[in-house]
């Protein structure tokens, strides 16, 4: 890769400059607020042109929601498929898919990152992933995909469920509860209840 596009340290390869790319976005971010960061600013930080963010991003969407899916993932101390490790049941697959959806919500949730994604008022949610909401729900369905396939294949998940579908379901209960505002608040125990209440029931075989 040409220095002149990078400074004096271009990277190695695509991978790091996509990488280079995101922890300037994640830069600008911090100084500017999520709302204004411009795809000139990331350049500008980035000490290349626009053309070159277009190179690997095909839009502001993609670019800054790969900066939240990064900082989301450095939050995430669990890998969501380790919960399932011990479920050899039906009804312990039930509580490690509880355990996993919450502690997804949580991390989610206390991202600083994407507090203003989830900031009801600016409606910033709709505004920011609706161009790029293929990539969040790959990485998380990547996430889930293998632990589901097992336990489909052990008998601990109705066998007419499709893994990527059920996966995708998960997830949009997930962001339900944390961007529709509901006739009352729920408490942690409460979105918890709810999870093994009424996704839990529809999953499981009998």
């Amino acid at each position: 890769m040409p220095a002149l596009r990078w400074g004096d340290d271009a990277p190695a390869d695509a991978e790091a400059a996509k990488q280079r790319l995101i922890e300037a976005a994640d830069a600008c971010i911090e100084r500017f607020g999520l709302a204004k960061t411009t795809v000139e600013d990331v350049a500008v930080e980035a000490k290349v042109s626009r053309a070159t963010i277009y190179r690997y991003f095909p839009n502001r969407d993609d670019l800054i929601l790969s900066v939240l899916l990064s900082s989301l993932s450095r939050s995430m101390e669990r890998e969501l498929g380790d919960f399932f490790v011990d479920a050899d049941t039906p009804a312990r697959f039930g509580d490690a898919l509880v355990a996993s959806a919450a502690y997804l919500l949580d991390a989610i949730r206390h991202d600083p990152r994407l507090e203003p994604l989830l900031d009801r008022e600016s409606g910033g949610l709709s505004a920011t992933i609706s161009g790029a909401s293929e990539l969040l729900f790959h990485t998380v369905l990547d996430e889930w995909r293998d632990a589901l396939s097992s336990a489909q294949g052990r008998g601990l998940i109705r066998p007419d469920i499709a893994i990527d579908e059920l996966s995708e379901w998960i997830l949009r209960s997930i962001l339900s509860l944390l961007i529709v505002e509901g006739p009352e608040h729920h408490s942690t125990d409460d979105e918890r209840r709810l999870i093994a209440t009424f996704l839990v029931p529809a999953v499981i075989p009998g």
